[in-house]
């Protein structure tokens, strides 16, 4: 029995030892036809495509479309000015939204594919560019060493906008017929006619045929006969997108794949130059005759810091700060203020400027989109007028738009 296991055992070494063989001999087999038996990893991509099917029917049209305050579910029907078209005002609050809404009308003939959906993108303004190049630099206004076309004019280039696309996107959702109708042909009509735009009826032989009020909101028009619907998205700015026009695109989809005319339109954000500060007062202290007293800011935003200042942009424009101040009672000697004053803002050495009392002065440091800068104060006495200890006075300040930051060169 010992011997037959013995026997066995030697069987089983034999057939793997036949079976490692085999592999070798397959191995050689491949180097002698030139082949590798080694899988090297690479990051190569591998190119991949389609073609686009469509089936029959007819194409979708995207009959009229515009843009309204609120969300869709409010039905508003509104914007912020009379002008044709839609017109939002900015929030004019840090870290807050104006919400909006785009809706439009799209055909449901009879016979036609199924709207397989409704889609919209929006852009930024084509002539204008926010925030710096580098998140590094945030102070690179009026940098570089100039335009293509300029070399003497300096640049001052932003990474974002120039009609780059806002955000992913969106789907409209289709309303109820008479929800849409109420909404369009009810208040908008009435209330907003020059609200919507219309694009070009295609059904008809005449290239100067568009679609109208008549068209769509007859009792025996097209959402009526419900040849056709309204579809809404939600969508938002918010209060550091910069002032300018904003493109909106519309197109839908139908199940046989067949895309309608592309509805493009533009609503404008109404600029608003706005900042706020975190300090009511400026205590200078105890300020020693011909010796520059000087009052730092930083960066941190809160009002409890106010003997520190900070400004905040909280508008849609790009700003300069202004300020003026009255003489703290201090007066004049051979018609000269006996108090002289400084600002800037930011910490640049070269930004401070001079000014004497009730002397308005525009800072030259440029508060951007959305960005917190210090403030920095600085008084000289020449002459106390008097032997008294404390003098009151007062500041003021305010702002002005400036230019938005360049689109770069194609």
């Amino acid at each position: 029995m010992a011997k037959e296991l013995r026997k066995n055992k030697m069987m089983k070494i034999k057939t793997i030892k036949k079976a490692i063989a085999m592999f070798s001999l397959i191995a050689v087999s491949f180097a002698t036809l030139g082949l590798s038996t080694t899988v090297v990893a690479t990051d190569e991509g591998i190119g991949t495509g389609l073609k686009r099917g469509e089936g029959g029917a007819d194409t979708p049209i995207v009959k009229a479309k515009w843009e309204m305050l609120g969300s869709y579910e409010q039905l508003s029907g509104a914007d912020d000015r009379i002008a044709p078209g839609a017109q939002f005002d900015a929030p004019g609050v840090w870290d807050a939204t104006m919400q909006y809404s785009i809706c439009a009308i799209v055909d449901h003939r009879e016979g036609l594919a199924p709207i397989d959906g409704v889609y919209t993108d929006i852009y930024y303004p084509i002539d204008r560019a926010f925030h710096p190049e580098s998140p590094y630099s945030p102070d690179q206004i009026n940098g570089g060493g100039g335009t293509i076309l300029n070399p003497a004019t300096p640049y001052d280039y932003g990474m974002n906008g120039c009609e780059k696309q806002r955000g992913d996107e969106n789907r409209l959702y289709k309303l109820d017929k008479m929800v849409g109708y109420g909404l369009f042909c009810d208040n908008i009509k009435n209330n907003n006619t020059n609200l919507p735009s219309f694009y070009p009826n295609t059904l008809t032989p005449n290239p100067d045929d568009f679609f109208d009020y008549n068209d769509i909101c007859a009792s025996d028009g097209q959402l009526m006969k419900e040849k056709a619907y309204v579809y809404c998205a939600d969508k938002e700015l918010v209060w550091e997108d910069p002032a300018g026009n904003y493109k909106v695109e519309v197109f839908a989809l139908s199940t046989f794949g067949r895309f309608s005319n592309l509805a493009v339109n533009h609503f404008e954000y109404l600029p608003l130059t706005s900042y706020e500060v975190d300090f009511s007062n400026v205590d200078y202290g105890t300020v020693l005759l011909n010796a520059e007293k000087t009052v730092s800011g930083n960066l941190v935003f809160e009002p409890s810091s106010s003997d520190k200042p900070t400004v905040r942009n909280t508008g849609n424009t790009r700003l300069n700060m202004g300020v003026e101040q009255n003489d703290m009672g201090m007066g004049t000697t051979d018609d000269v203020c006996n108090v002289s004053y400084r600002a800037r803002v930011g910490n640049d050495e070269a930004d401070w400027k001079f000014y004497r009392p009730y002397q308005h002065k525009w800072l030259e440091d440029v508060l951007d989109l959305s960005e917190t800068e210090e403030m920095d104060f600085s008084i000289t006495v020449t002459k106390f007028p008097n032997p008294d200890k404390d003098w009151v006075g007062t500041m003021t300040l305010d702002a002005r738009a400036t230019a938005f930051r360049q689109c770069e060169p194609n």
